[in-house]
């Protein structure tokens, strides 16, 4: 019950702080963004993580650096997203992770490209307390899907959701929520009806969401309305920039960034396994960064909002991504 009241109440002063876009924030993140680590087995066309100039350690996160971080938070915290740069499931620790935060009644949710999944470690993932995965799979044929995820197989991917939901069946079990994501680019539009109807024949739900790449939306608005996408659509602008008050990305080197788009070592604010995180979460680094996003101040090449891909537009009187 005391832990119930510390997350409500907490809750109120995010919320409060966040529509008054104060620099200084009194209440705890209720949702972490962990990297579990920063590899991956593809090579999309876009992803920092697959530049050489990638400047983030690439070290996979210890289930014991894990639960120093959630023991940090633990009072707070509702959510947590394991996946940023990487890809997840190459972390041998994985479902170790997932249950120790169910365990603690804190959901976890995991983006995946599912391309290096077997029986074992789906059982294991549907047994751990997952409570959602979304699986990125842009197409609905191979020689489309590969133009992206470069590396990697539609087939094997579509193979590794069909048998997680077989797993779901096996043990009698309504979680992890499974999800289809497919971004949708100029080169992959006409195949988003039949992603659709494969989704809706492996009982699992799709997202449609506009690819942004630099900057720009890889079409305009009018092209992809609500009314006429085969499924949910989900625009990646339009939401007030709000992780700056709810959720820290925290890497698994202990590096805490301001957001989840930063592929830059540059940007970071502090050291969660050097520095305690209440100290981080409202020093002038973050406070600058809290003031350029509200609009309070112009950012400068110093803060990461000056190149954000969704804020471009609105420098002046926040960003709105």
């Amino acid at each position: 019950m005391k832990n119930s009241c510390e997350k409500s109440h907490n809750y109120f002063l995010i919320e409060q702080q966040l529509k008054c876009r104060t620099t200084f924030v009194l209440g705890m993140p209720n949702t972490l963004i962990i990297e579990p680590g920063a590899v991956c087995s593809l090579h999309c066309r876009f992803c920092p993580q697959s530049k050489s100039d990638f400047d983030f350690s690439r070290d996979l996160l210890s289930f014991a650096d894990f639960k120093k971080i959630i023991r940090q938070f633990e009072p707070y915290l509702d959510t947590i997203l394991l996946f940023n740069w990487g890809e997840p499931l190459m972390n041998p620790e994985i479902t170790k992770m997932i249950r120790f935060a169910a365990d603690k009644s804190i959901r976890s949710l995991l983006h995946s490209h599912l391309n290096i999944l077997d029986s074992a470690k789906a059982e294991s993932l549907v047994a751990s307390g997952l409570f959602e995965l979304v699986a990125s799979i842009d197409g609905a044929s191979q020689a489309t899907y590969a133009l992206y995820r470069e590396g990697g197989s539609f087939e094997r991917a579509i193979a590794n959701l069909r048998l997680l939901q077989e797993k779901k069946k096996k043990l009698k079990s309504d979680t992890p929520r499974l999800v289809w994501k497919f971004l949708v680019f100029r080169h992959n539009q006409e195949e988003m009806e039949s992603a659709r109807l494969m989704a809706q024949d492996l009982g699992v739900e799709i997202e449609f969401k506009l690819a942004v790449t630099d900057g720009t939306l890889s079409s305009t608005l009018e092209e992809y309305s609500s009314e006429n996408l085969p499924g949910k659509f989900i625009k990646h602008y339009g939401l007030p920039c709000e992780q700056l008050w709810r959720a820290p990305v925290i890497h698994s080197d202990g590096m805490v960034l301001p957001c989840c788009m930063i592929s830059s070592a540059r940007y970071s604010v502090g050291n969660l396994f050097r520095e305690d995180f209440r100290e981080i979460w409202n020093n002038a680094a973050y406070r600058r960064i809290r003031e350029a996003a509200s609009g309070k101040v112009d950012p400068d090449e110093s803060v990461f909002c000056y190149y954000c891909m969704f804020g471009s537009r609105q420098r002046k009187g926040g960003i709105n991504a």
